[in-house]
């Protein structure tokens, strides 16, 4: 990569145009990705074995397959939105639900949501290697990263647990992760923007990254007055919209059919969650901020008295203590359109978690990075686009250790405070 010329495409370390070598190179191409989705997978089918109760998405996906928009049976330990003819509405963009019908459809009603969340966890794994090495970075590099993303972020227990939350933000960033490779290759735009459009109809943040595939397709530079689109990097931009638009008119269809609104999603409708101390200023206030700042800077786990000493917290801890590798992003200044849009897309896509006030309990870490984590990843490939240093390996390893621990005293030994 180099500054203002975006992304480059480097061929993998000893590949070849021909002959044996370029053969060879073929199938390393094809079996790493496909390896480290399956491994991935396997950990987090592996990490939480009981069957997932808290599935909202799951019979929301029955009733899609029955004709209806809602759940007729009633799941109290759930947050819903009651229903005045009867049954509930979950108060969430309904993308999670629709990947679960072809489960449904094969399995049954009975299928357990855990198992499709995490066989999404594994593919998310495989676009993250293929986006650093199509966007240039280093081999070694990228297999770092890689593996922070793999078993070195709150991805692991998120989905491995695949909760009606969680399940959502894995199925946000496999989406996610497909239009940034699309993008960082200007592959595409329609087929981009609306895998972009299903991520964000899966996590709603998602959708505010846009200005960075937009800037990736459309050549921008920052400032964007810099450069002036050609006309086709302008037909590229608004096929990109297009795509963005075709997911943003079926939720608002499906919001208008729920509540009469295209905008509403029935959040706040949830009966007695205004009621909730953590929602003293509403849902969403500039008051949140500094619980999300605390918690993603300075919070660790709990100390006590016995073996192993160190407990994690529901609340969640430091992004710090739990990834440390992300320190590294000070490090991503540029003009580069990749780390200045890069930048604006993840201040964007973080904002609306900072504004809403449950910081992401219940959590290993801190959950709500994942709206934006493909991005970071990225401009740390931008980091380590050469090599990546002996102490961003130790902090990577750092918070493998520390993953690995979490999920062993919640799921292992039920060492955890509430």
């Amino acid at each position: 990569m180099v500054p203002n010329e975006g992304i480059v495409e480097r061929a993998p370390t000893g590949a070849t145009a021909d002959g044996a070598a370029g053969a060879a190179s073929d199938r390393t191409a094809l079996w790493v990705p496909l390896a480290l989705a399956v491994l991935s997978a396997l950990l987090y089918l592996w990490t939480v074995s009981e069957r997932v109760t808290l599935d909202s998405f799951l019979p929301l996906a029955v009733g899609f397959l029955d004709g209806r928009l809602y759940i007729d049976e009633a799941m109290p330990w759930l947050e819903l939105v009651p229903r005045p003819e009867g049954g509930f509405y979950p108060p969430f963009p309904p993308m999670p639900a629709v990947v679960l019908v072809p489960f449904v459809a094969l399995f049954g009603p009975g299928f357990d949501q855990g198992i499709a969340t995490a066989l999404f966890g594994g593919a998310n794994v495989a676009p993250v290697w293929l986006l650093l090495l199509r966007s240039g970075v280093a081999r070694t590099s990228a297999a770092w990263l890689t593996a922070a993303f793999a078993v070195g972020s709150v991805h692991w227990w998120v989905a491995g647990t695949g909760t009606v939350w969680l399940h959502a933000q894995v199925v946000a960033v496999f989406f996610a992760l497909l239009a940034l490779n699309l993008a960082i290759r200007r592959r595409w735009p329609i087929v981009a923007g609306l895998l972009l459009g299903c991520a964000a109809a899966s996590r709603l943040p998602m959708g505010l990254t846009l200005p960075l595939y937009l800037a990736l397709f459309m050549g921008l530079r920052f400032p964007p007055w810099l450069r002036r689109p050609t006309g086709a990097e302008l037909r590229a931009g608004g096929q990109v919209l297009a795509g963005v638009a075709v997911p943003a008119v079926l939720v608002a269809a499906y919001n208008v059919a729920r509540y009469g609104s295209p905008f509403e999603f029935g959040y706040a409708m949830i009966p007695g969650l205004l009621d909730e101390p953590w929602y003293a200023d509403g849902v969403l206030s500039i008051e949140y901020i500094p619980r999300h700042l605390h918690l993603i800077f300075l919070r660790g786990f709990d100390y006590v008295d016995a073996f192993p000493w160190f407990r994690p917290n529901w609340n969640g801890a430091s992004l710090v203590l739990t990834m440390p590798i992300l320190l590294w992003l000070v490090r991503a200044r540029s003009s580069t359109p990749l780390i200045a849009y890069g930048w604006i897309a993840v201040v964007l896509g973080l904002l609306p978690d900072l504004l809403h006030g449950a910081p992401g309990f219940a959590q290993l870490g801190y959950r709500f990075i994942l709206d934006v984590l493909p991005i970071m990843l990225l401009m740390l490939g931008w980091v380590f686009r050469d090599r990546i240093s002996i102490e961003a390996r130790v902090a990577i390893a750092l918070g493998v250790i520390v993953n690995a621990y979490g999920v062993w005293a919640v799921t292992v030994v039920d060492f955890v405070s509430y």
